[in-house]
């Protein structure tokens, strides 16, 4: 049996749809957890019309964001299989069975997903409008310390509602991150995939609804980019640190300071280097990398280890702890106009370069030509009288 754990707050405009698409599954053996988030519009009563046997429902008095409302629904959970639905999004008639299929011929994958179609607030394929959302979640598969790379450096590329997990998987990393608000989806596919292969069904089984005036927890504002700048930060530290050694050898070797670590100190000493390193690429990563390197410090022999085998002395340490730590994205972002700026000045400094050098040519063309040497005694006669 698959528990369908499916949260909602303020969705009576598209709950119906999400619902219907489930009821209508080839795959029929299956219980449905609904979670109300405290809605205050007409979703509750559109709860109540469902009476299938199969389905549950769990009010929570006021709202308590997803990742809480979707761990209320796992522990209520007693399917062998978990899957996850959302209020907006449908899926194709048959999604459960084939992914179960799947999943039961492959015990050695812990999870599914799928690629996903566009709906618009009508149910209308969209597909066309936003080609980059689409592609997106468009992935092929691949091995999972090739993923764990594709997600450290691309961010979220798993679709949410597309997902389908092995229960004895959660069971044993854990539901959701409650610290995370912005990030916790990613933050669980990477766990799953520390422990376990997944698998990307390359065909479009989920309704995926966005259109440009969507409300969406993951909308831009000021305050939610910092949030992420902050939640991927942490999620890429833990995500290293908690890597078994051979994933991270794999899949991050030719970032390695010395091809030949192999030891797990010496991969922890190369965990250490990649987040600082990385620094430069994600600030935030800089101050993670400092707390890794304080903590390895703090073990005897790390030091000697890290000279002996690195050729790095903790003078390095001390330069990288004497740099400014952090930027923000505001601050990226203004760093980032501004070099686009200066990239536009410099483009407009070329071409008057080019029109100089340009100028120049035409100009020693016309000084060795045989009009301007037959005409120069005139030239000299006609300056000289003006002279006078």
């Amino acid at each position: 049996m698959v528990s369908i754990i499916l949260c909602t707050y303020n969705r009576e405009n598209s709950i119906r749809y999400s619902i219907d698409s489930i009821l209508e599954q080839t795959y029929q053996n299956w219980e449905l957890i609904i979670v109300d988030d405290g809605s205050t519009d007409g979703t509750e009563k559109i709860l109540e019309e469902y009476q299938d046997h199969r389905i549950r429902k769990i009010v929570l008095s006021d709202n308590s964001y997803y990742c809480y409302a979707a761990n209320k629904g796992i522990r209520e959970a007693s399917g062998k299989y978990i899957a996850f639905a959302t209020s907006d999004d449908i899926w194709e008639k048959t999604k459960l069975e084939k992914q179960i299929a799947y999943l039961e011929a492959h015990p050695e994958c812990g999870a599914a997903f799928s690629h996903v179609f566009l709906i618009d607030a009508n149910g209308v394929r969209n597909d066309e409008q936003y080609t980059e959302m689409v592609s997106l979640f468009q992935k092929e598969n691949r091995t999972r310390d090739k993923w764990l790379r594709e997600l450290f450096e691309n961010g979220n590329q798993l679709s949410h509602p597309s997902a389908i997990v092995r229960k004895s998987i959660l069971d044993e990393i854990g539901g959701y991150n409650l610290l995370f608000a912005q990030v916790a989806d990613m933050d669980l596919w990477i766990r799953i995939l520390q422990k376990t292969e997944i698998y990307v069904f390359q065909e479009q089984l989920v309704g995926y609804r966005w259109w440009s005036a969507k409300g969406q927890i993951s909308g831009v504002t000021e305050e939610k980019q910092m949030r992420v700048y902050h939640e991927i930060a942490i999620l890429q530290r833990q995500m290293i640190e908690e890597m078994k050694d051979d994933v991270f050898l794999r899949g991050f070797h030719d970032h390695f300071r010395n091809p030949d670590s192999q030891t797990h100190n010496e991969i922890r000493l190369e965990k250490m280097f990649f987040l600082l390193d990385m620094g430069n690429k994600y600030p935030g990563l800089t101050i993670q990398g400092l707390e890794m390197a304080e903590m390895l410090m703090r073990e005897d022999g790390m030091a000697d280890l890290m000279k002996e085998h690195f050729g790095i002395k903790l003078q390095e340490l001390y330069k990288i702890n004497g740099k400014p730590w952090y930027a923000g994205p505001m601050e990226v972002k203004t760093v980032m106009e501004h070099e686009k700026k200066i990239a536009l000045l410099e483009a407009e400094i070329r071409k008057m370069k080019a029109l100089q050098d340009e100028s120049k040519k035409e100009l020693q063309e016309i000084l060795t030509s045989k009009s301007w040497k037959i005409t120069m005694p005139l030239r000299f006669v006609m300056n000289t009288i003006r002279r006078k």
